[in-house]
């Protein structure tokens, strides 16, 4: 898991969490592009989440923290080191997809590893007849 994340802590909490409950997360990077690095308290706690969702699968989760000087949205594309898996999911600190759908889309890319499996993670539409916002996460696979 690649996680861009951007002075919104108590999201990257979450989402750390959830995905540590994942199977098949073997690691979890957090993608910092803030000009003050991550404090130790919040490394503390992500390494908390960690812990615990570790624990709910038995499979201890690498989390790492990439930190970026510069402030930039392409930082998500730099080259990683020490990758121990072919796959990457990259994902905003604010989106959570089910984990039986992050297996299942994994389960897709295992299928064709040369493509590239994602999804459209924002689509709003109102509702008419409640008058309101919805969004929706939908499935989506390039080839």
């Amino acid at each position: 898991m690649l996680i861009n994340t951007w002075k919104r802590n108590d999201l990257l909490e979450q989402t750390v969490a959830h995905y540590a409950t994942c199977e098949g997360v073997d690691a979890i990077r957090v993608v910092w592009s803030e000009p003050v690095p991550p404090s130790a308290d919040l490394q503390r706690k992500l390494e908390d989440k960690v812990e615990i969702g570790s624990r709910k699968k038995y499979q201890q989760v690498d989390l790492r923290f990439d930190v970026h000087v510069q402030d930039n949205l392409n930082n998500r594309f730099k080259p990683l080191d020490g990758l121990r898996t072919d796959a990457v999911f990259s994902i905003d600190d604010d989106v959570l997809v089910p984990c039986p759908t992050l297996e299942f889309a994994f389960s897709v890319w295992t299928s064709a590893p040369d493509s590239m499996v994602g999804f459209v993670p924002r689509m709003h539409w109102v509702e008419s007849t409640v008058k309101t916002f919805l969004c929706s996460s939908l499935f989506m696979m390039c080839c």
